[in-house]
């Protein structure tokens, strides 16, 4: 949802932008200040096509010359399903990406699984600014099977740190977890691999 303050940012003299944007592809949007400098910044998640994988649009906001600077684009990153936008009547997708600013300045997706199948497998990223760029700093999901009894899993751990933890529904309804201890590291955004976080909440 776009907020009051991100409207306000659109309409202000000097905002500039990367590339042209249409504003009806603009699913969600969040402002908050990223990289700790006090200026309000601005993420934008945008539609690439119905049912392309998504751009995060960035930009930082500039002090001493009060306007927002476009600092990087994310190629196709967020998934998520918006139900036909260009057409008359359209309605919202259960299946929109949600952005929320944590206290720390970094910034929470929730990618919500699509209704297709019976298996849905809900994701969360943890992105912060570290040293002129945006990485993962977190990763978790959880997902369960409606079609099968006792077939929830979930996991979350800390990208950088490569710590964890990960649970697992058993045949006989019990839950057993485990310790996720695999090797921390520092990956850029644009280059994230959802398929390396998983094998390493499983391993």
């Amino acid at each position: 949802m776009k907020s009051l303050l991100f409207g306000l940012a659109l309409l202000l003299p000097g905002v500039a932008l990367a590339e042209p944007i249409e504003t009806r592809k603009i699913i969600t949007a969040l402002t908050g200040d990223f990289n700790g400098d006090g200026a309000p910044d601005l993420a934008m998640v945008v539609e690439t096509g119905p049912t392309d994988p998504m751009d995060i649009h960035f930009f930082l906001g500039d002090n001493e010359h009060h306007y927002l600077k476009p600092v990087e684009i994310v190629r196709e990153q967020i998934g998520g399903e918006w139900n036909g936008y260009d057409q008359p009547g359209y309605e919202n997708s259960d299946a929109e990406p949600e952005l929320t600013m944590l206290p720390n300045g970094s910034i929470k997706f929730y990618l919500p699984a699509p209704e297709i199948g019976s298996e849905r497998t809900n994701q969360t990223l943890i992105i912060a600014y570290r040293n002129g760029a945006f990485i993962v700093a977190g990763f978790a999901y959880d997902s369960d099977d409606y079609l099968q009894e006792n077939a929830a899993s979930a996991c979350d751990y800390n990208v950088l740190t490569g710590k964890g933890t990960s649970s697992k529904q058993q045949p006989d309804g019990s839950t057993k977890h485990k310790t996720v201890s695999a090797e921390g590291r520092t990956i850029a955004f644009r280059e994230w691999n959802a398929g390396d976080a998983f094998a390493a909440c499983q391993e």
